[in-house]
């Protein structure tokens, strides 16, 4: 039997000098990704070369594989591995000497130092798909091996993060095993030489090791799942091939017959024909007919306009929801680029970054659209009905209108997610934890916002659990604002001044910056994104705004002509106070923080100051005083996109989530790669957000017109 000393030696050098940081062995969650972006821009101006004990390490581990593979001691005694581990690196050593090609895939699908790790290349992948390729089988030996993909992580060092304040530094490691060998070998391996480090004890650091399963069956949910979105498919099919036959093509034979025997005076076709083509008054048809894949992308790819008064909003609902599309792409990329120092130093020092950075507040301009429509369309259907509304069936059309597609979008993600694809940091169990089995019902709810968001499912969810909210509390507003002006003002103020106040009062307490991306403690980030970030009562701000710009609108009637010099005066405010809300936090992300009281005024008016400049910008369109604003907003080519935004809300960040894990190598970021990335985002979301509205939105909202006779305008009330 051979010696396997030196391939142990050769083992323990290289996983004593690989580890992984952040997506690989544990699931980034929607918000934890938001946070390791922050704290990958808070570390941008640290510059690693000063951080002696940092590049000491490094400079030893070069030193690593000389020391290793030059000692005489009996390294297999040392490394406690399984029998099963040892014997099938023994044949690796041996495929080794003998240059069999299956052995060489083997050491070559390990990971290797990168260069630029001190720009931020701290993750080293290796050759994932090489190592799965890898099989050698030999009878006469009775070895069967295969290729065992694992990740691994060892801290060593620490970073001072001014988000995290002392932080674990990592780099990331793709190791390439021999199938024999387990986690615990790998272990073992790793255990016994991260010792020899001498700057710091490492020995004692924890460090994790997970290992990719050979076969993924199906679970018990996700078999579920794949029933369900069966039967809803085989639903849309038949409905849209009986549209297709019946009503589009047989029919329309049938009519156009009718037409020329009339025309001819000939009886030729039996006078049942006329069976064949008449409308459609059946029930159980008509709901058949809500799945049509064909009638229901009519409606969504029409660019016919609807609403001569509103029809800006398209291109305001577009432009947010593809705004709020680049800046998530920004964040999951920061999380997996090989360049994160210089890129992020280079980027905050440009003032145009700071629209990217405050991002955020697009989904500000939802609220406030959302709090306009409502309040807009509720006052006048009021107005119809003279003051009188069916306010059960107001608040069941709003949760009809969102909860099918999300739930089903919800149980896609979480069942679903960890077979759309694989790749060297793809997490086992998918993009949610434990396949939201425990939290899934606070989603059901609308209530997810305010729980604990390390156990939200789709974080990103919080904003329909707080637009739920929101609409919930309308009609405390509508009705004062319906029958008496002044108070219904007074009532919109008071809860206006209420949201004003709670986030101030919680930014001083808890010290909170006017940016996520300022300097900050552990316990401030969590304090902003627990505490302020998804609570209700801190952004109902633009959502009243929302509401007090409908309500001017109603009042109105669209018809008020405002004087050209007033026009351009409130333009040109709308327009600076925008400008300051976007860009106004330049200084304080470069070297010049701002104070805590100026910080708390900042959050606690900033969104609501977004909102009045969107809405201004709604009600200058609707009333004909937008210019060519309203030209461009209301190009027809939004409409179709417009009624897409919803569903693209929903699946984008399941697209990013999918091509994130599934990269192979991190990227190496530029301008135009993040403007490739960014349009692949967005198109290929629109894709699917497309199927997801033709599967999921657009039949149940043909259910309930069906059902409940609805008048389909009324639907223009719900905002995506």
């Amino acid at each position: 039997m051979f010696s396997s000393t030196p391939l142990y030696m050769y083992f323990g050098f290289v996983f004593a000098i690989y580890t992984p940081s952040s997506l690989a062995q544990k699931h980034v969650r929607y918000l934890d990704a938001i946070r390791d972006a922050v704290k990958a821009v808070n570390n941008a101006n640290r510059d690693q070369t000063k951080n002696d004990k940092f590049l000491d390490t490094l400079s030893y581990w070069k030193e690593i594989p000389g020391n290793l593979l030059n000692e005489n001691e009996n390294a297999a005694d040392q490394y406690n591995v399984s029998e099963q581990c040892s014997f099938s690196l023994a044949a690796l050593q041996l495929g080794l000497t003998q240059r069999e090609t299956w052995a060489l895939q083997i050491i070559d699908a390990i990971a290797k130092p990168e260069a630029g790790v001190l720009d931020g290349s701290l993750k080293w992948l290796g050759s994932y798909d090489e190592c799965k390729r890898t099989n050698y089988h030999n009878e006469s030996r009775s070895l069967d091996i295969k290729g065992k993909y694992s990740l691994l992580t060892i801290p060593v060092g620490t970073s001072t993060s001014a988000v995290s304040g002392p932080e674990v530094v990592s780099l990331v490691i793709g190791v390439c095993l021999p199938d024999g060998c387990s986690t615990g070998d790998i272990t073992a391996l790793v255990h016994n030489n991260i010792g020899r480090i001498p700057f710091g004890n490492y020995s004692s650091s924890k460090f994790y090791v997970t290992s990719e399963e050979e076969d993924k069956p199906l679970t018990s949910n996700a078999v579920v799942a794949i029933v369900i979105l069966s039967i809803l498919t085989l639903i849309v099919i038949v409905g849209t091939s009986y549209d297709v036959i019946v009503v589009q093509w047989l029919r329309n034979i049938g009519s156009e017959l009718e037409k020329h025997i009339e025309d001819e005076k000939i009886p030729l076709l039996n006078p049942n024909s006329k069976d064949v083509h008449m409308e459609s008054e059946n029930t159980f048809e008509k709901l058949l007919l809500s799945f049509s894949v064909y009638s229901n992308a009519k409606k969504i790819l029409s660019t016919g306009k609807t609403s001569e008064t509103l029809t800006a909003l398209n291109g305001i609902r577009f432009l947010s929801i593809s705004w709020v599309v680049l800046g998530h792409t920004y964040t999951f990329a920061l999380s997996s680029i090989s360049n994160t120092g210089p890129f992020l130093k280079e980027m905050l020092g440009r003032r145009s970054f700071q629209a990217i950075a405050n991002a955020l507040v697009a989904v500000d301009s939802f609220f406030a659209i959302s709090g306009f429509l409502l309040a807009y369309l509720t006052l006048k259907e009021m107005d119809k009905r003279n003051g009188k509304l069916k306010w059960a069936m107001f608040y069941f059309h709003r949760f009809w209108r969102l909860t099918p597609a999300y739930m089903l979008v919800l149980m896609t993600e979480a069942t679903l997610s960890s077979y759309f694809a694989d790749g060297p940091v793809y997490p086992p169990q998918g993009f949610e934890v434990d396949y939201c089995e425990k939290s899934w019902w606070k989603n059901l709810l609308y209530i997810n916002n305010l729980f604990d968001p390390a156990e939200m499912c789709m974080g990103w969810s919080w904003y329909l659990s707080n637009d739920m909210q929101f609409f919930i509390l309308s009609p405390l507003l509508l009705i004062p604002l319906y029958y008496n002006e002044v108070a219904g003002i007074i009532v919109c103020m008071v809860f206006l001044l209420g949201t004003t106040i709670a986030p101030g009062v919680l930014s001083s307490y808890y010290d909170m910056p006017a940016s996520l991306f300022a300097d900050s403690s552990q316990d401030v980030y969590d304090a902003y994104t627990n505490q302020y970030y998804v609570k209700p009562w801190c952004r109902m701000g633009p959502y009243i705004i929302g509401i007090l710009f409908g309500y001017l609108l109603y009042k109105t009637k669209s018809k008020l002509r405002i004087n050209k010099v007033l026009n351009l005066l409130v333009w040109a405010v709308s327009t600076t106070l925008a400008c300051l809300v976007l860009y106004g936090l330049y200084d304080s992300l470069n070297g010049n923080p701002l104070s805590t009281n100026v910080s708390s005024l900042y959050n606690a008016t900033h969104r609501s100051v977004w909102g009045a400049c969107v809405c201004w910008v709604i009600y200058a369109c609707a009333t004909g005083n937008g210019g060519f604003v309203n030209t461009v907003l209301s190009w027809s080519v939004f409409g179709p996109l417009a009624r897409l935004s919803y569903c693209l809300y929903l699946v984008h960040p399941v697209i990013m989530y999918a091509y994130s894990y599934s990269s192979r190598t991190p990227i190496y970021l530029t301008d135009f790669t993040a403007i490739y990335l960014f349009l692949g985002n967005l198109v290929f979301s629109l894709m699917v957000a497309c199927i997801a509205s033709l599967v999921f939105e657009a039949p149940m909202m043909g259910l309930e017109k069906v059902l409940l006779g609805r008048d389909k305008k009324k639907d223009e009330i719900i905002i995506a």
